[in-house]
């Protein structure tokens, strides 16, 4: 699938809500929100929820016309359908800038523009809240 020109259910990125989206080229409007995936950024693919089948990982970015996007990591699988949003930080300067996945388990980087630092935080997909949890203990 060419996600970066394919229309399907973002999940919620910051302030966006989740909602069906367009994309042309990457980049899309809908209504007053923009949203692009990140640049120079793969999509990922691997199975995070243990049904056999290569869930697809996306760096998305989302906000007002001409205002600071906020960005997230979200998980969509067949269909395609959202899985849900993994990592969406609580402000817009701290942003997932890229992940690994191993065994079904998501570590992603997170940059802070603010303090110039970064961590690493871990996500699991728990089927029983069809949801994505944070498994590092922080």
């Amino acid at each position: 699938m060419d996600w970066r020109n394919a229309e399907f259910t973002v999940p919620a990125v910051g302030p966006c809500p989740q909602q069906s989206v367009a994309f042309a080229g990457g980049a899309a409007e809908v209504g007053n929100w923009v949203y692009r995936f990140t640049p120079e950024r793969e999509v990922g693919f691997a199975d995070v929820t243990g049904e056999g089948v290569e869930d697809a990982l996306i760096l998305v970015e989302c906000g007002p016309r001409d205002s600071e996007y906020s960005r997230a990591l979200v998980a969509m699988t067949e269909g395609p359908q959202p899985l849900g949003t993994v990592v969406s930080p609580p402000v817009w300067t701290q942003v997932p800038d890229g992940f690994t996945v191993h065994d079904g388990e998501i570590a992603v980087r997170i940059e802070d523009f603010d303090t110039g630092g970064s961590w690493t935080e871990r996500y699991r997909w728990a089927q029983s809240a069809r949801a994505f949890v944070r498994v590092d203990g922080s």
